[in-house]
């Protein structure tokens, strides 16, 4: 059975992610902001990759805020599927946003960490926090999109409040701009209330889902919401090869 949108919505950002761009009709509706939210060894963070290349591809400029893994490791995971960005880096369309070395500084040694110490990026006003708003609100030229690796580091670094206020943030001015954004969520490590809280902010939310069923994993992705669209109303199967994240386009039956 094929239960993918109609696609009269009109114009629609493609994911770069085929069997979900399928399921969306041609993609998302512009100035959509997406909460993914999956537990370790979901595979996430690939389709977050898969979506920055989709994105550089379609000729938008990119900007990936990580303050989970230094930006040398994203480009290398990237380049293993294929997607070797080094181009787009040195003509600016491709903006990494390294918020995961300044919070190291004061934890790993100066010589291989960095030369600016933890007091010194107070004293700049750039901590995580204020990186993260000044790479959503920085001007760019044309259509881009942004992801943001993750908000569960904020979720353990700042208050509720500061975190929500942020999402609105991005949200707001990604709304302006016609930008779609990913902000990646670890599952089942958060209080359920602060999950949710998050969730009704979102104009998407899509879940990555794992499943022991004898000696395989099945994994699948829930389309909880997204803005302006009816979500399909079952899980649907995906596996990571060598090419990414591929979704199947039929329903299965079990």
């Amino acid at each position: 059975m094929d239960y993918s949108f109609d696609g009269s919505g009109g114009y629609r950002v493609p994911t770069g992610v085929v069997g979900l761009d399928v399921q969306l009709g041609g993609g998302v509706p512009p100035g959509t902001t997406i909460l993914l939210i999956a537990e370790p060894g979901a595979s996430s963070e690939i389709f977050a990759q898969q979506f920055v290349y989709g994105g550089l591809v379609n000729n938008e400029e990119v900007y990936y805020y990580s303050a989970e893994h230094p930006f040398q490791e994203i480009i290398g995971d990237m380049k293993n599927f294929g997607w070797d960005i080094d181009e787009y880096v040195e003509n600016g369309s491709m903006d990494f946003v390294d918020a995961y070395t300044p919070r190291l500084c004061n934890i790993l040694p100066k010589e291989i960490a960095c030369s600016l110490s933890a007091k010194d990026f107070v004293k700049q006003n750039t901590d995580a926090m204020n990186q993260l708003k000044t790479a959503a609100s920085k001007e760019r030229k044309g259509q881009y999109r942004g992801v943001v690796d993750s908000i569960s580091y904020f979720l353990r670094t700042y208050d509720m409040k500061s975190v929500t206020e942020a999402i609105e943030f991005i949200s707001s001015v990604g709304k302006l701009t016609n930008a779609v954004q990913i902000i990646l969520m670890t599952g089942g490590t958060h209080d359920p209330a602060v999950e949710n809280g998050l969730k009704s902010i979102c104009d998407g939310v899509i879940e990555f889902r794992m499943k022991e069923r004898g000696s395989e994993i099945e994994r699948s992705i829930l389309i909880r919401k997204m803005r302006g669209m009816i979500p399909p109303d079952k899980t649907i199967s995906y596996n990571v090869t060598h090419k990414g994240i591929e979704l199947e386009t039929t329903t299965r039956v079990l």
